[in-house]
Parts: structure tokens; sequence; C-alpha cells
């Protein structure tokens, strides 16, 4: 599942593009396609819709070989994915991981990362069933994950009505602070990331209308939330994780919390087992996608890959028709 990641002239707008290749109408099982957290296949008279995830994790952009222990990077690999279903509410299934190995990653360092990466897959229920190995010039993975969730009842982002309240779970800022520092519970907080699976399906059995993962930061997230369903949307400060700044919490990315929103009289409980849930704003009409943040504007600022990338600007290439 390709997931969008840009607003103005990058990756949303290659997005778009391609979608209207790929999918001028869906095929037939295909429930939702490009877009989302996660892709969702129906079968034929079946009574759940299976949910596909993919995330890539590439050393010197998510990971450093200096900082990050291999157990931490393998955790990293499966828990960006998982976090992906939790988004929808989904129950995992099964994994798949392509990884390619460069020349320095040798036997402890791989069995390493797949101890990381097991351990949590395990934990979840999604068993690794496949995928492949190649070799490369820096560590690249590519991890699959699917899961499950009633037929018709996964969240989306393309849900929230105007008037509908905006949640989020637990602190942000947490792994922008421990990149920062490198220590303590932050650092903690970086390397290995919850996945919230569990709040994903009390979410979707509450009746949450919307939701999606805290991956590239508040701001931007929030502003992809609106964009899928046509709104805007004014906040408060979020929860900020201790030690923190506010800059971190609404731009800082790579917290693994969802961000939700729920009809003014659902009955969201402040804590979800130890987790808090913490209200933070209102949906409502006005410009798709526009963001404020206590009255004032709040600039799309969270980690966007092609944003500052060179490859951003001929973007059009690689979906153009052949020349003759």
């Amino acid at each position: 599942m390709v997931k969008s990641r840009n607003e103005n002239g990058g990756e949303l707008e290659f997005l778009e593009r391609l979608r209207k290749r790929v999918f001028p109408s869906l095929p037939r099982g295909i429930a939702l396609g490009i877009g989302d957290d996660c892709a969702i296949f129906r079968a034929r008279g079946g009574s759940e819709d299976l949910l596909i995830a993919t995330d890539m994790l590439i050393e010197d952009t998510h990971f450093l070989r200096a900082t990050h222990r291999p157990e931490d990077v393998g955790w990293k690999a499966l828990a960006r994915t998982l976090s992906d279903l939790a988004a929808m509410g989904a129950e995992p299934r099964f994994c798949l991981l392509s990884l390619a190995l460069p020349s320095w990653a040798g036997r402890p360092w791989v069995d390493g990362f797949y101890r990381g990466f097991l351990r949590l897959a395990r934990r979840a229920g999604a068993p690794l069933i496949g995928g492949d190995l190649a070799r490369a010039e820096i560590l690249m993975c590519d991890v699959v994950a699917s899961g499950a969730a009633p037929r018709g009842q996964a969240l989306r982002r393309d849900g929230a009505r105007a008037g509908d309240a905006i949640y989020v779970s637990g602190a942000l800022g947490g792994s922008a602070l421990g990149l920062a520092t490198g220590r303590g519970a932050a650092w903690r907080r970086h390397l290995r990331p919850e996945p919230r699976l569990a709040l994903g399906r009390f979410l979707r059995r509450l009746g949450a209308t919307a939701a999606m993962d805290l991956s590239d930061g508040l701001s931007l997230d929030l502003r992809r939330l609106c964009l899928a369903s046509k709104l805007a949307a004014e906040i408060s400060p979020p929860p900020v994780f201790p030690g923190a700044t506010l800059e971190q919490a609404l731009h800082g990315g790579e917290d693994y919390e969802l961000l939700f929103t729920a009809p003014p009289g659902a009955r969201v409980p402040p804590r979800f087992e130890d987790l808090p849930i913490t209200p933070i704003g209102k949906m409502r009409q006005g410009r798709p996608g526009a963001v404020s943040l206590s009255g004032a504007k709040l600039p799309p600022r969270g980690w966007d890959h092609l944003r500052s990338d060179p490859l951003s600007e001929p973007l059009s290439d690689p979906l153009s028709e052949p020349r003759t």
C-alpha cells in the first residue's frame, strides 16, 4: 500500500496521478486502494476484509548503524507497518520481510535484526511467512503486513465529519526528543515504538469516524486526515512527552500514536489500559486540509521524503507516456 506523504507538488500530487493511472476504476475485490494507511481487499461473500500495508526502512534515513542496535532496527522495521494496521483497527494475521544486506552486515548483526523483528512478530500475532533476500550498498528492508477487520468496518482517513472531536493517544514528541538526545525514556521510545494495535481495535468498536497513525508528525498527518475527509481542523496544543518541546510534539514524527476523530456524543475514555487519550480539537467546515492551532495557521512541517528530495522536481517523468 503506497501512502501519501506530501501535500503540494510532491508525493501527494504524484500519488494522485498514479491513482488515476492504476485505478481508473477499482478492480473487483479492492475496497480501498492508494491513499490510506492500508489497502483493503474484500472477498465476495466474506465476513472480513483483508488489510495490507507496506513500509520500507532504509539505513541512514530511518536508522544509523553507529547508534541503533540490530535488535532495535528489526523491531522498528515491523512496528512501523503494524502501526498502519493499528490505525485501521485491524487484527494482524501475518507479515513478509524483504531484506537487502550490505557487506558490513555479518551474521551477528543479521541474527540480532531477526531477533528484534521476530520478538515483535510473536507478540503481535503476525508470524513471518516469507519474503526475499538480496545484496545492496546500504541496508534496506520492506515489510508487508496483513490484518483483518469485520467487513466494511475498518477505520479510514476519510470518515470524519464536521463537529467531530479530534483525539490523540499518548504524548507526542518523544521520538524526536530521543533522536536529538540519544538517551533516556525518549531514546527508548525512538528505538522501540509501540504499535497501538489493541487501541485501534477498541476505537473501531467504539465508533471512531476516522483514524491514522502519527508517523510523520501531527501537523502533517492531521492535514492528511483533513484532506481525505474534505474538512478543516482547529486544535489546541497536544500532550507533550516529558522533556520534549511543543515543536517536537507538533512536527517531530515517528511517535506512532493514533490520531482519530469521534462524534461529539461518543464515550471516549480518558485512558485505554495505561495509555492516555486526549481531546485536542474539532473538525470543521472550511478549506480542506487547513489546520489551525489556537486560532493561528499550523503549517504542515512534519517529515516528508519528497519535499527536500531532488527527485521531487521531475516527478512527472516516471508516469509520462513513452515517446515514440
